[in-house]
């Protein structure tokens, strides 16, 4: 019982820090093309990713003090196999549509990783902005702030 417990307070820590990794990297960014510049974008999105995938084994260990049966898997396979629990099912699922958070985060990624790309093109509106990154936070920090509310009235 210690160790799911020691565990459970560590996972809740890291995915904490990750997320204030992330919001101090986004202090950094400038959106000015520099390679600097999209290594922060890309080092952002990760930090946010291991926050949620942190955050996935943190709310997996409340529910089955288990979160080995997860630990091989990403982050959004992690939130995908939380989503069989029927007492968060609907919070989750809403994140991982298609206006969820998660897909905004992969699509967040895709446009940072191929950014040379959409560089070459005449005209784009999938550029990532500031508003786009600060979305994604605030929408973390809601689905953050309900699942914890949900948990603590189980």
């Amino acid at each position: 019982m210690d160790s799911n417990l020691k565990n459970l307070v560590n996972y809740k820590e890291i995915s904490n820090l990750y997320i204030d990794l992330s919001q101090t990297i986004l202090k950094k960014i400038n959106f000015d093309s520099s390679s600097s510049d999209r290594q922060n974008q890309i080092l952002y999105i990760n930090c946010f990713e291991n926050s949620l995938f942190y955050l996935a084994d943190h709310i997996y260990c409340v529910f089955s003090k288990n979160a080995d049966e997860i630990k091989n898997l990403n982050f959004k396979y992690k939130w995908i196999e939380l989503s069989n629990f029927k007492s968060i099912k609907n919070i989750i699922n809403k994140e991982i549509q298609s206006d969820g958070l998660i897909y905004d985060l992969e699509a967040l990624k895709n446009q940072a990783i191929q950014r040379e790309e959409i560089d070459q093109l005449i005209a784009s509106s999938q550029l990532n902005n500031l508003k786009k990154f600060k979305m994604i936070l605030d929408k973390y920090k809601s689905f953050e702030e309900l699942l914890r509310k949900t948990l603590d009235e189980c």
